[in-house]
């Protein structure tokens, strides 16, 4: 089971986060997920991270594991066939009480 870390580095002029894995993950049944905000990102705390539709990638589901890092493991059981499903990152950005949100993908290969 690997642990895929993904750091937010920024943030792009439509709002859409700046991601290392450049907003697609591939992972497998059982992987950790785990997103770290990079202290020169702009964004000051990841408030929430769901899926919006499809299959439930995560079991699970994200949780905050302190201010800047949020872990989440995917699903234990294998899929079918390969899925890749979009899920929503909830942010706050220095300075501003508005959440803005970013809709990265997740694969998962069985």
């Amino acid at each position: 089971m690997a642990n895929h870390i993904i750091t937010i580095t920024g943030i792009e002029s439509n709002n859409d986060l700046i991601l290392s894995d450049d907003g697609l993950t591939t992972t497998q049944a059982g992987d950790t997920v785990t997103w770290l905000i990079n202290g020169n990102s702009g964004v000051a705390s990841v408030t929430a991270i769901t899926e919006i539709d499809g299959v439930d990638v995560f079991d699970p589901n994200p949780v905050p594991l302190n201010s800047a890092c949020w872990e989440g493991s995917i699903n234990p059981v294998p899929p079918a066939s390969t899925i890749t499903e979009v899920y929503t990152i909830n942010y706050l950005k220095v300075g501003d009480a508005t959440i803005y949100t970013s809709d990265p993908k997740i694969q998962v290969n069985p």
